[in-house]
């Protein structure tokens, strides 16, 4: 993992540490809602995923799923 991959990752848990389980294995970044972990996000870069998180996040409140 490189200094900006841990920065990033570290941002990241930061932010959404309490919605979303984060984690990078492998060069694939992983964000699963604590509330169902069987919801999975994937993406190839911290600021993909960062994209994903706010959209899924968007969706769960309207939604109130």
């Amino acid at each position: 993992m490189t200094s900006e991959d841990a920065t990033a990752l570290f941002h990241l848990r930061c932010l959404w540490d309490s919605a979303y389980a984060i984690s990078l294995t492998d060069g694939i970044w992983v964000a699963r809602r604590r509330d169902n972990p069987t919801s999975i996000l994937t993406a190839d870069t911290a600021p993909e995923l960062r994209w994903l998180l706010r959209v899924d996040y968007g969706q769960w409140l309207r939604t109130g799923a």
